[in-house]
């Protein structure tokens, strides 16, 4: 992803602002209304509105949705379910925000008066932050975090008898509607059915969901904000890298792997992926950046992070509590022949040609770079009939004739060897020549043809080819007469041992 994320510093300068706001002192709190004489209406602070640091410098706070007036009396709150704590607000707002409801009102009551404006901005704040925690839900935490694009809190808020009460109030901007979020739920329901995600153990959830993902959703190249979300993955099979990393987080924790969304950069800018459990450990998995591939070629599948070290993690996500949280293994997982595939740079063979005697066999050695593609090489004889090639690149010659052997990496680079077999040697039992006697003219030539018995004798290359008469004619190793004067000789061809023998009566006139 190129450009859906600032920067570190421009997010930390977003946070560092809203933290200000957040802890300005009640003198300096703007008080929109003080409660009136009839406790008609709670005092009420300024809205506050700030954009989801995630997505800081995408859309502006102008562009989000702003609550109405806040009017609340103590007969609303006295009648409205109460929470005692910071922890049940958040729960209360959780809710709210799975429901997408844009005015989110959590009403409570606690005990003592000393609560101002200040204080209570702050616990709104932590109740808002515990609400997007982890829980291993799968529309919750992460997908609730990267869920809107902003947000704005108020507060109004009454002391008496002892007690500080009030509300706290969200306003929330999000990517999907109520209407999208429930068709997000159907088909989430549909492909976990469809994968059997229920009947798999944790490593298999994990693939089976990464092999969906990568293989029907195309990064969306386009303006529209919803890219950004689980629906456009899920649904329009369309998004960007949240998108992706969104339906990954939302499929593997509704099947109760342990699943989290991880901001960063890469060397394109700002990006997001995933980390998943297997066991007591975490992996790093990025289906954006594998989609459309087979599964053989992953690049980005259960990674350690010394192997997936071009996505560098945001401060929040690399700092020890987290990954005390989320202990990452040291190794990647053991994929088998997943994500197998690997680079071959270099490849050649320790010899382009090669000639055999039927029975006889050759090692073949093959060099490649990086070596570790060594063990992914494969090697193919095209006629098995004249010789084969085992997976370790040893020829055995099988009958006469030629093939080649082809050792092949998956990356479609590739070397030849070219193999001849000639048939196993075998005793000559007789020689004949096709011609008996000769007659040629002074300067003439002719080639004498031999042939042996059997045909496939294979020592013809020790025959020995003489000539009783130089003067007369020559005979080459080849069989060539050479006419050279007037005269008669014999030409003979014979075995080594001059045992077996033929020959040729020559006349030059």
């Amino acid at each position: 992803m190129k450009y859906f994320f600032t920067r570190e510093k421009i997010r930390f300068i977003a946070i560092a602002l809203i933290a200000f706001l957040f802890v300005s002192s009640s003198e300096n709190y703007s008080i929109i209304s003080k409660a009136e004489d009839n406790n008609r209406y709670f005092e009420t602070t300024e809205a506050i509105y700030r954009v989801n640091p995630l997505y800081a410098g995408i859309i502006s706070e102008d562009e989000l949705y702003h609550g109405p007036e806040l009017r609340v009396t103590e007969e609303a709150v006295l009648n409205a379910e109460k929470s005692s704590s910071v922890a049940e607000a958040a729960a209360v707002l959780r809710e709210g925000l799975k429901r997408k409801d844009r005015n989110i009102y959590v009403y409570f009551t606690f005990p003592g008066t000393d609560y101002d404006a200040s204080s209570l901005i702050t616990m709104e704040n932590n109740a808002f932050n515990i609400a997007m925690q982890h829980t291993g839900k799968g529309n919750e935490g992460d997908y609730l975090k990267w869920g809107y694009s902003g947000m704005g809190m108020q507060i109004a808020y009454d002391k008496k008898d002892g007690k500080t009460s009030g509300t706290f109030t969200f306003y929330m901007t999000y990517y999907t509607s109520a209407a999208q979020e429930q068709s997000v739920n159907a088909k989430v329901s549909q492909i976990s059915s469809a994968l059997s995600l229920s009947s798999k153990g944790e490593y298999d959830k994990i693939l089976a969901v990464y092999e969906y993902v990568c293989n029907n959703v195309k990064y969306e190249y386009g303006n529209s904000q919803l890219k950004y979300t689980c629906y456009a993955a899920a649904i329009n099979k369309s998004a960007v890298c949240q998108g992706y990393a969104l339906l990954v987080y939302r499929l593997l924790n509704d099947a109760g792997v342990s699943c989290r969304l991880i901001a960063g950069n890469t060397s394109s800018g700002g990006h997001g992926w995933n980390i998943v459990r297997v066991g007591d450990y975490y992996y790093n998995i990025d289906a954006t950046w594998d989609a459309g591939k087979n599964k053989e070629k992953y690049a980005y599948f259960m990674k350690c992070d010394s192997e997936f070290d071009d996505h560098k993690r945001w401060s929040q996500y690399a700092d020890s509590s987290f990954y005390q949280l989320h202990p990452m293994s040291s190794t990647s997982y053991n994929t088998g022949t997943v994500g197998s595939y690997v680079s071959v740079k270099t490849l050649s063979l320790s010899k382009d040609k090669l000639t055999l005697k039927a029975g006889e066999s050759s090692q073949l050695k093959a060099t490649v770079k990086p070596a570790r593609a060594e063990s992914l090489l494969t090697w193919k004889s095209n006629n098995k009939n004249v010789a084969s090639v085992d997976s370790n690149g040893k020829v055995n010659a099988v009958a006469a004739g030629t093939c080649t052997v082809t050792v092949s990496a998956p990356d479609g680079k590739k070397d030849i060897c070219y193999v001849t077999v000639t048939e196993e040697n075998s005793e000559i039992k007789s020689l004949k020549l096709n011609k008996k006697k000769l007659k040629l003219k002074k300067g003439k030539k002719f080639k004498l043809t031999l042939k042996t018995n059997p045909v496939s004798a294979k020592d013809t290359t020790q025959l020995v080819w003489k000539c009783s008469n130089k003067k007369v004619a020559k005979i080459t190793k080849k069989g060539v007469v050479k006419a050279k004067g007037k005269g008669t000789c014999i030409v003979t061809v014979s075995t080594k041992d001059g045992k077996k023998k033929a020959t040729c009566k020559v006349t030059v006139k």
